[in-house]
């Protein structure tokens, strides 16, 4: 008959233990490669974050001129509608 015993041998744990702190070793070298990436890359991560936060202040301000011109547009016509006694224009077609 055969042996069914499931427990492996001494040598074979050892094999396992030392694959399991092998792994474990090969893990932490790659956590700190990342880290060490990660942090060589923080300068030009925080660029990037400036000029997208200026880009969008560009385009915060160029909005509110739109905004401001088209106001300035639809005063114009709601008054120039008034005078004429025709009602103003509020569809785009």
């Amino acid at each position: 008959m055969t042996d069914n015993n499931h427990e492996p041998s001494g040598e074979s744990a050892d094999a396992r233990s030392r694959w399991v702190e092998d792994a474990q070793a090969a893990l932490d070298r790659t956590l700190e490669a990342m880290r060490s990436a990660w942090d060589a890359t923080r300068e030009s991560r925080m660029s990037a974050l400036d000029s997208a936060k200026q880009a969008a202040q560009e385009l915060g301000n160029v909005l509110d001129k739109g905004i401001t011109a088209a106001r300035d547009r639809w005063s114009a016509d709601e008054a120039e509608s008034a005078e004429s006694g025709e009602p103003a224009n509020t569809t785009d077609q």
